[in-house]
């Protein structure tokens, strides 16, 4: 009994590094991917003088403390986000193996599990900032996602602790992803070209024009007014209530958790999107004019799924059978 405590202590404390490093590689991951900088050909510097940081100031987390959070070069602020990556990637590696007994049913599941929050890290970061989603990382969220199915379906008794099946995966790759679509693609450009101003007095106008009681100068007069309005219709964007990543992203999720963890992270990400959306509101009307960031949906769905990680299946369980059990009652 000793022993195996000891022997679960060690193992944890090994993912702890293991996950400091890796998060460590992540924040390379988030400023470079989105400027198509190479992950390997370049070395680490200071974002602000440029100097090559020595080997020693590497370690994660430690050395930022050491630091305290300056360039030993120029003396220039180290962004807090180095440490929180490299943290978070370690605390959440940890949380995830401490849902397995890894000395007895295996490292596979757990360590497929990590890999996949690890590219969560890199997506929500980098969509928050720069409002887009490297294609590289949703493909290798999906590769990861797929092999894990595979790989429990094929040779179950080496992949232990996983309870999504790969009929559950697959019935998650449409389960919030098509909605997603539907929402986005269809529902939110439907919905705004009835709301569009120009729009809306484009239509009155070629509603006007059928009238045969215009005189020539009305005629030309609407006729001008409806040839402005439509130049400005051209000059706009297509509108999307979600852009493409974001269905990407929970066809992934839901391969990988299943349908039940997807529709519980879709449901989290509502729910914090809006309580953002009302803060941003809120310090609009009160900014003064100043500039308030908005936030792409993206990080609040890898907020939904990492939390999906640990508990989305068994809430969404306890949930259903709250209503099955109501239902029955009346």
């Amino acid at each position: 009994m000793y022993l195996e405590t000891i022997s679960t202590i060690g193992i944890r404390v090994m993912v702890f590094l293991f996950g400091a490093a890796i998060g460590s590689f992540l924040n390379v991951c988030i400023y470079r991917l989105p400027a198509g900088e190479s992950l390997v050909k370049k070395n680490s510097h200071c974002m602000t003088c440029g100097a090559p940081i020595k080997w020693y100031d590497l370690i994660p987390i430690l050395s930022w403390l050491i630091l305290r959070g300056k360039c030993r070069a120029c003396g220039a602020k180290i962004s807090g986000r180095y440490i929180l990556v490299e943290s978070l990637t370690a605390i959440m590696f940890v949380l995830t193996f401490m849902q397995f007994d890894v000395i007895t049913g295996g490292l596979i599941y757990p360590a497929l599990l990590c890999l996949f929050l690890a590219g969560l890290i890199v997506i929500g970061f980098e969509d928050y900032d720069t409002q887009e989603m490297t294609i590289g990382v949703l493909v290798y969220l999906f590769i990861i996602a797929a092999l894990t199915r595979c790989l429990t379906y094929f040779i179950p008794k080496y992949v232990r602790g996983c309870e999504i099946d790969l009929i559950d995966g697959i019935i998650g790759i449409f389960a919030v992803s098509v909605p997603f679509l539907i929402i986005g693609f269809v529902i939110t450009p439907l919905i705004y070209s009835f709301i569009d101003e120009d729009r809306r007095s484009a239509r009155k106008i070629r509603k006007r024009l059928k009238s045969r009681k215009l005189d020539k100068a009305e005629e030309q007069k609407l006729e001008k007014a409806l040839t402005k309005h439509l130049e400005a219709i051209k000059e706009q964007k297509p509108v999307f209530g979600f852009g493409m990543g974001d269905p990407i992203l929970m066809a992934a999720g839901g391969l990988m958790y299943g349908w039940k963890a997807a529709v519980f992270a879709a449901f989290v990400a509502i729910i914090l999107g809006a309580v953002y959306g009302l803060i941003v509101k809120y310090k609009a009307s009160h900014s003064d004019g100043e500039n308030i960031k908005a936030v792409a949906f993206g990080p609040f769905l890898t907020i939904g799924l990492a939390l999906s990680s640990f508990f989305g299946t068994q809430l969404m369980d306890m949930y259903i059978n709250y209503i099955y059990t109501s239902m029955h009652l009346i």
